[in-house]
C-alpha cells in the first residue's frame, strides 16, 4: 500500500496515524511512503521503519513564478516514474492527504485500475488535494466545511492522530509520560511548562521572538522549545529553558508536560494539541494556516496573532494567558471539541471497507 505526500511533514503526520491503524487491523500490510527527493519527510518516514520511494515533483503555483515554466515537466516525469513504481509495487491503494507529489502518483494509479483516497485536512482544499479527488475512490476530511469544495461525496472522519499522542488521553498515561519528561529535560516542577513548536522544517521568526522575550517567560514558566532541524537558536540551555532541534517518540513526553503551546497553525499540529486538549497561542504563516488560525479563534479553541509579530503583544499574549487558568480550560474544552481521538481508526476501515 503506497501513502504519498512531502515538502513539508503537513501531509505526513495524518498518514502515519492511519498507517498504524491498518497494521493493526492488518499486520500483513506493508507501506511504501512516496515522497519528495529532498524533502524533510524522508528522514522521517524512513526512522519509522517505512520504504521510502522518490518522484520528480513539480509544484503549480497560483502566482507568478518562473518555476511554474519548469513544474509541467517535473510532473510528466514524476508521472513516468510513478507508472513504473505501481506497476513494480503492485499496491493495492494509493493514500494521500495533500502535497503536489501526490498528484502524477494517483493519475498513474488510476490507469492501473488502483483505488485512490484523498485526505483533505485543512479547512480549504489544495489544489493538489482538488486534482487528485478527480480520480479519487473516496474522499475524507476532517471538518464538514470541506464538503462544499469537492464536487463528490466526502465523509466526514476527522484528522488522524498518531497513537503516541492518543494514547496520552489517558490521564494515567498522560501522567507517566509527564513525569519523565520533566526530569528528562530538568524542569521545575512548581513551575508551568510552555512547549514552542517550531515546525518540522524550524519557523524562524517565531524562534527568534522565543529569544527576544525569553527572560520574562523563564521567571514564569519552564520552556521546551522545538526548533526544527538546523534551527538552533543559539541559546545555552538553562534550567528553566532547554531546546531540541528534533523529537521523535519523545514528543508524547513533551505533549503531557505543556500547559500551554505556542505554534504556527499547521492542521497535523493542530490536531494533536486538539486531541489534548492543549490551550494555544498560534501565529499562523500567510495563507491556509490564517484561515485555519481564524476558524480556531472564532469557536473560542486557540488565540491567534496574524501578520508581523510584535515582540511585546507576543509576549503579553503569552503571559497573561499563563497567569488566566479560566482561559486555559475554556480554550481546552473548546478545542477538544473540534478533534475525535478515534479519526485515525476510522479512515483505516474506509481503506480496508474499499479495497476487499
Amino acid at each position: 500500500m503506497i501513502f504519498t505526500g512531502g515538502g513539508t511533514l503537513g501531509p505526513v503526520t495524518p498518514l502515519l496515524a492511519v498507517i498504524e491503524e491498518l497494521k493493526a487491523l492488518d499486520p500483513k500490510i506493508e507501506p511504501v511512503w512516496v515522497g519528495t527527493r529532498k524533502g524533510v519527510e524522508r528522514r522521517f518516514v524512513s526512522e519509522k521503519g517505512i520504504a521510502y520511494r522518490w518522484i520528480p515533483s513539480g509544484k503549480l503555483r497560483r502566482y507568478f513564478d518562473l518555476r511554474n515554466i519548469l513544474a509541467p515537466f517535473l510532473m510528466l516525469a514524476g508521472f513516468i516514474k510513478s507508472l513504473f513504481l505501481i506497476l513494480a509495487l503492485r499496491p493495492k491503494a494509493v493514500v494521500g492527504a495533500g502535497g503536489f507529489v501526490q498528484v502524477p502518483l494517483m493519475y498513474a494509479a488510476k490507469i492501473f485500475g488502483v483505488p485512490v483516497f484523498v485526505h483533505q485536512q485543512d479547512l480549504e482544499a489544495g489544489l493538489a488535494n482538488r486534482l487528485g479527488a478527480a480520480v479519487a475512490t473516496a474522499i475524507t476530511a476532517a471538518f464538514p466545511e470541506a464538503q462544499k469544495q469537492f464536487k463528490k461525496t466526502v465523509e466526514i472522519v476527522g484528522n488522524p492522530c498518531r497513537r503516541l499522542v492518543a494514547d496520552l488521553v489517558d490521564p494515567a498515561v498522560r501522567a507517566r509520560a509527564k513525569d519523565r519528561g520533566m526530569k528528562r529535560w530538568g524542569f521545575d516542577p512548581s513551575k508551568q511548562t510552555v512547549l514552542v513548536l517550531g515546525g518540522g522544517t524550524g519557523a524562524a521568526e517565531l524562534n527568534e521572538q522565543v529569544a527576544r522575550n525569553l527572560g520574562e517567560f523563564e521567571e514564569q514558566a519552564n520552556v521546551l522549545h522545538l526548533t526544527g532541524r538546523g534551527k538552533s537558536v543559539g541559546i545555552k540551555p538553562a534550567r528553566n529553558y532547554v531546546a531540541v532541534e528534533f523529537l521523535n517518540e519523545e514528543m508524547a513526553e513533551a505533549y503531557a508536560a505543556a500547559d500551554l503551546v505556542v505554534c504556527r497553525a499547521g492542521m497535523g499540529t493542530l490536531t494533536e494539541i486538539g486531541v489534548l486538549g492543549l490551550p494555544a497561542v498560534l501565529l499562523p504563516l500567510a495563507g491556509h494556516q490564517e484561515k485555519n488560525a481564524a476558524y480556531f479563534s472564532e469557536r473560542g479553541a486557540a488565540m491567534s496573532l496574524y501578520g508581523k509579530i510584535v515582540p511585546r503583544v507576543f509576549a503579553d499574549m503569552v503571559l497573561r494567558l499563563l497567569n488566566d487558568r479560566d482561559r486555559r480550560l475554556a480554550l481546552s474544552r473548546a478545542i477538544s471539541d473540534l478533534f475525535p481521538a478515534d479519526a485515525a481508526s476510522k479512515l483505516a476501515k474506509i481503506i480496508i471497507e474499499n479495497i476487499k
